[in-house]
């Protein structure tokens, strides 16, 4: 290669980098000028709806008007950002202007948009639809959020289910999972999220207790392990009904709905469950019976200590830990002479019992 060609090479080159390294320079430079804009319009849609929001009735309705009559002269993104204030605001667990929240985005008409999005063949753009709908208390889109779920995407069913949660309709719901049963493509802890947002009451209950009493094992399992305290306390009858008939993910599943009374917890079924043909039912019934100190409890535990499987013994001989007089019955189980039975308790006083009785079994076992 000639010296005047390898010259224009290199020329060539050297412009090559330069107009990249102009235009990467340029395209940071707008990304953050855009960013700065974004802030500046976020700063001023906040101020002006924190200014009137919390007034009087008169006030937030006097602003309210000067405040769309503003909105729809501008562009459209600034009502997209009016839009992600609302949706953010309307997140918080505790929104103290959620119905106010509610009606900026009616009289914007952000609702019909999100009809148009749920409606949608890309399960993405449902799916934003659905998060708009349901944090807007939109319930005349429930029945199309429940077609929506043919879209078979994890982003979409989540959405739907969760806007669908935030609505609060029990027979919504009971649809939506009956539409879904085969076709389950969210995680248990995704579920357990959704049905937390369904807001208490009336038809939270009728919705657990449809679906404890549903034909969809899945399901019902993954209700009764959403089960909280006062879901469990109002609905005791319908989880024990469930335990006793259910297949094993439903019994083990009622069993740690029963175990969140904790002391209030029917301690009879739970000794019952102590005889379960499965073992996953059985060590989670040794470990609900931990805070219910009864002679009951204590001698059910003592038996489960000398079961074949390692977790129902070990979480007999834990609880059995925190039960009076557990001294006497640990001794006496160590004296069967059945050395997995005197493992278990010895692993449990190990990790938190008298040092006196763990130092005499060990003797006596010696």
């Amino acid at each position: 290669m000639s010296s005047v060609a390898l010259f224009g090479l290199m020329s060539l080159l050297g412009v090559t980098f330069l107009f990249f390294l102009f235009f990467n320079i340029a395209r940071k430079l707008r990304t953050v000028y855009l960013a700065g804009q974004i802030r500046e319009l976020r700063e001023i849609v906040k101020t002006r709806i924190e200014k009137f929001v919390s007034g009087t009735e008169d006030e937030f309705n006097e602003g309210l008007e000067e405040f769309v009559r503003d909105a729809h002269k501008m562009d459209k993104n600034y009502k997209a950002m009016i839009d992600e204030y609302l949706l953010k605001g309307l997140e918080l667990p505790a929104m103290e202007n959620r119905e106010r929240f509610i009606t900026i985005a009616r009289h914007l008409d952000f609702p019909s948009d999100c009809l148009a999005q749920i409606r949608s063949k890309n399960p993405g753009i449902s799916a934003v639809g659905s998060r708009r709908a349901g944090l807007y208390d939109l319930a005349e889109s429930v029945d199309d959020m429940v077609t929506a779920l043919d879209l078979l995407s994890s982003e979409n069913q989540f959405e739907i289910l969760m806007g669908l949660a935030r609505i609060g309709g029990a027979d919504a719901m009971g649809r939506a999972f009956e539409k879904i049963k085969n076709n389950v493509i969210i995680n248990e802890r995704a579920v357990i999220e959704i049905l937390s947002a369904f807001p208490d009451g009336e038809e939270k209950m009728k919705l657990f207790r449809n679906m404890f009493h549903s034909d969809m094992d899945y399901i019902t399992a993954l209700f009764l392990k959403a089960t909280d305290r006062e879901m469990a306390k109002a609905l005791v009858d319908d989880i024990v009904a469930v335990l006793q008939s259910g297949n094993k993910e439903i019994r083990a599943a009622a069993v740690r709905g029963l175990a969140t009374l904790e002391v209030e917890a029917p301690v009879e079924e739970l000794i019952r469950a102590l005889e379960d043909k499965d073992w996953e039912v059985r060590a989670l019934a040794a470990k609900a019976l931990d805070p219910i100190v009864t002679r009951e409890a204590s001698g059910a535990l003592y038996k489960a200590m000398f079961d074949q499987q390692w977790w129902v013994r070990q979480n007999a001989a834990n609880g059995l830990l925190r039960h009076p007089g557990h001294e006497a019955l640990f001794i006496l189980a160590a004296e069967s002479g059945d050395q997995y039975t005197r493992d278990s308790i010895i692993s449990a006083l190990e990790n938190g019992g008298s040092r006196l009785l763990l130092r005499a079994i060990k003797i006596m076992v010696a």
